[in-house]
């Protein structure tokens, strides 16, 4: 708060050179009274500098490396989840479709997102043609939704399997693929209306400009739209996560009994759903609450009255948080390209790491003492039961005879 007092005295000083005696906002002319805005906001940009380089560099070169990677490993996830072995689970169907999801908003989003902002050229190539900025704009929505719509599908898919164990056959290959398709198809259709209403894509974090379109401009549609992406999907992994947990506990104490219970491919395929979703809320959610704040603030600024001594308070307060929101932007990013790494080093993902190690040429990894004990367990209770010694003892004589 001292540097910002600082800022606006010496701009003051600066416009009271002028009109020493109109200090005041309200007294002072418009074009001086910007003036001064102006000269805070521009000095408060100044100290801002080295932040704001360093989200620069995060965006343009960080995000060339994510989507590099990215497109690498998304693409091996999705060689080994579409082996013959591992297609047979409901649960590859969803992270296949996740991993091809995100291999596109890498590309078509936030790639062009970072040629845009860096070639002039290119960016003015989507400006002279609506067609193509329309086609960018669905772009930059439809494949973020996607990906975490599916996720939220997911999620749910797992509530039901953990809930109602004996019917998780229910959920056959052919029934996986129509609730990805149908929910593929819904967020399309949803997305389709950036074609029409524009919001405030234009205020893009790789610093391109926006394009002039025909379309409806409507302010409010992002608070939809933070909402539709962020909050809405958050708060539904959130709730069945914690409800998946529930389950598996009260399954826990119901497996002495033996009254219920998931199997062991179930309950990993749960498990690293529960990485998966740890994953993306860590990832997401400080984007949500930034671009909700800024979008509230942003109104703020707007309500606030040109002569309002906070008015220049307040601008500087919106650059912050869109600087901000630039900076948890790129780590947003990562989100769309760390799901091989949960896949291959998560003790839940055996099945993946034995695939890709085959794939690879290795020898599939030994089974660990966990596992055989449980095998060996399985096998004995499954065994004829020895007879009891007194009737033992009575077959033998009757053989001896």
């Amino acid at each position: 708060m001292s540097n910002s007092t600082n800022i606006s005295l010496d701009c003051s000083e600066i416009v009271d050179a002028i009109h020493p005696d109109n200090s005041n906002n309200d007294q002072l002319p418009i074009e001086v009274l910007r003036a001064k805005i102006d000269c805070q906001v521009d000095a408060f940009t100044r100290s801002l500098l080295p932040f704001i380089g360093l989200v620069q560099g995060l965006l343009n070169y960080g995000t060339t490396i994510i989507v590099c990677l990215g497109l690498f490993f998304n693409t091996v996830s999705f060689i080994v989840l579409t082996r013959k072995k591992m297609r047979r689970s409901s649960a590859n169907m969803f992270l296949s479709i996740l991993a091809v999801y995100d291999t596109l908003s890498l590309t078509l989003n936030f790639m062009i997102g970072v040629i845009r902002g860096q070639n002039l050229s290119a960016n003015q190539s989507f400006m002279d043609n609506q067609s193509l900025c329309k086609l960018h704009g669905v772009f930059v929505v439809v494949f973020n939704l996607l990906s975490v719509w599916t996720i939220v599908t997911f999620t749910i898919v797992r509530f039901l399997i953990v809930k109602f164990p004996l019917k998780a056959k229910n959920f056959t290959q052919m029934r996986t693929l129509i609730i990805i398709v149908s929910t593929s198809l819904v967020v399309v259709v949803f997305s389709c209306h950036k074609i029409f209403i524009t919001g405030f894509e234009g205020d893009s974090v790789f610093g391109y400009k926006g394009c002039q379109t025909d379309r409806a401009r409507i302010p409010d549609i992002g608070k939809f739209y933070v909402a539709f992406n962020t909050w809405l999907p958050t708060v539904l992994v959130v709730i069945f996560n914690l409800a998946i947990v529930r389950e598996i506990k009260i399954h826990t104490a119901r497996r002495q009994t033996m009254t219920t219970s998931t199997s062991r491919s179930d309950e990993k395929a749960t498990r690293l759903l529960l990485t998966v979703s740890f994953a993306y809320l860590v990832l997401v959610s400080p984007l949500g609450i930034i671009q909700t704040i800024e979008l509230f603030w942003n109104e703020n600024v707007q309500a606030t009255p040109l002569t309002s001594p906070h008015y220049a308070d307040n601008m500087i307060v919106k650059i912050n948080l869109k600087w901000i929101r630039a900076f948890c932007f790129f780590f947003y990013q990562i989100n769309f390209a760390i799901n091989f790494f949960l896949y291959a080093f998560s003790s839940s993902g055996t099945m993946f790491q034995n695939t890709l190690r085959q794939l690879m040429g290795f020898k599939k990894k030994e089974t660990s003492d966990i596992t055989q004990r449980t095998v060996t367990t399985t096998v004995s209770s499954n065994a004829v039961m020895p007879l009891p010694q007194p009737e033992a003892e009575e077959r033998n004589a009757t053989e001896g005879q």
